[in-house]
């Protein structure tokens, strides 16, 4: 009589499918994991062939989609100086060596201008400047004028400057501020607040944040006379710093700084001690109190909507980085210049770093905080040529 498998049989059968199971699903994961490690491979290569397939007007349509076309047009090509390159002109690998040096030398450094010693025989120069630039940055240099972004401007008349100026006023710290002349007629109440605190300095930066690459000479001219007046009326007296609002300078700017009787300009990176400008091979006489973006806080904080300054980065990320060019430059007896903007370091954590940074500053023997223009006529004392 057939009896049927025996229990042994069974069990056999039963592991046999198992492992069968199992070295099936093995071959599932690994094949699966092939699969991932290809798409992998592919990667950003291909990530970056589907968008240029899509190419330049899908990203900017993605873009106009979100608000931002202006910000890319005005940010990405005016602000960092394309603005003022001719679409016809002949590619720099073309040039002679004429026009190398030619190109090079429309602005340059002359000059080293680091005196042999500081006030009070400080170790180091510290100076920290404001730009406050408000509404003015978005509208102008950004192309944007839609409620919500301006509002980020506003933030800093709002809240960012009040924060800022009761830390200075806390920590006995003397600053300056780089003011678009248009954000005083939008918040005159920062022009009165600074007003009762001679300490620090007001200087200019722009009339609204406009870029002096897109302006003709008579342009430029014309909008810097407007800003200046606005000066003339709020504080009785002109400004004798000058930065440019985007960092960048047209073939008339220093000729119009000059004419205005600018004491300094603080726009230019090409050293980390202060230096004398040079135009077209010719001395200036005009100083230089050179920025760095690494002593911004726009790169690491400036929030814009798929580009490469996404912002957003932890304040304890940008301390070190902060503290460390300070130590550097309090080892070397030179010049530290922070830049930052009310709308983006006064926000509230933020303002925790700066305060921690300013303590660790203050901290150090032998620093001298100064205003640019105390710094500046120090500095053009020292190398011989007094200022008024």
């Amino acid at each position: 009589m057939h009896r049927g498998p025996s229990r042994s049989a069974e069990r056999a059968r039963s592991g046999s499918a198992e492992r069968a199971r199992s070295e099936s699903a093995e071959r599932a994961g690994r094949a699966a994991e092939t699969r991932w490690t290809r798409h992998a491979a592919i990667g950003l290569a291909g990530a970056l062939a589907r968008h240029a397939a899509i190419g330049l007007a899908g990203a900017l349509a993605r873009y106009a989609a979100i608000g931002l076309a202006g910000a890319l047009i005005a940010a990405g090509a005016a602000a960092i100086g394309l603005a003022g390159v001719a679409a016809a002109e002949e590619p720099p690998w073309t040039w002679d060596r004429a026009k190398l040096r030619s190109t090079v030398e429309a602005v340059r450094a002359g000059r080293d201008l680091l005196p042999a010693s500081w006030p009070g025989g400080a170790k180091v120069a510290v100076t920290i400047s404001f730009d406050v630039d408000t509404e003015p940055l978005w509208m102008s240099s950004m192309g944007l004028t839609s409620p919500s972004v301006l509002s980020r401007g506003e933030y800093g008349a709002r809240r960012g400057m009040p924060r800022v100026l009761a830390l200075l006023d806390e920590l006995d710290i003397p600053a300056s501020f780089f003011v678009p002349a248009a954000t005083f007629q939008l918040h005159p109440e920062l022009a009165t607040e600074l007003k009762k605190r001679p300490q620090h300095e007001v200087a200019f930066h722009s009339y609204v944040h406009e870029n002096p690459l897109t302006l003709t000479r008579a342009q430029e001219r014309e909008v810097y006379e407007r800003a200046l007046g606005v000066f003339d009326e709020l504080f009785g007296k002109r400004p004798v710093g000058f930065r440019s609002a985007v960092w960048d300078l047209s073939d008339a700017t220093i000729d119009l700084v000059r004419e205005f009787g600018f004491l300094y300009d603080s726009s230019m990176m090409a050293d980390d001690h202060p230096y004398e400008l040079r135009v077209a091979g010719e001395d200036t006489g005009l100083l230089e109190l050179p920025v760095e973006w690494i002593l911004d806080d726009f790169p690491y904080f400036g929030f814009l909507f798929n580009t490469p300054m996404a912002g957003l980065r932890p304040a304890h990320d940008v301390l070190p980085i902060w503290k460390g060019e300070f130590d550097v430059a309090y080892e070397e007896g030179g010049l530290y210049v922070l830049v930052m903007h009310p709308q983006v370091i006064g926000k509230r954590h933020r303002m925790t770093m700066l305060r921690e940074l300013l303590e660790y500053i203050r901290s150090k023997p032998g620093v001298w905080i100064a205003t640019h223009e105390a710094v500046a006529r120090h500095i053009l004392d020292a190398a011989g040529d007094p200022t008024p």
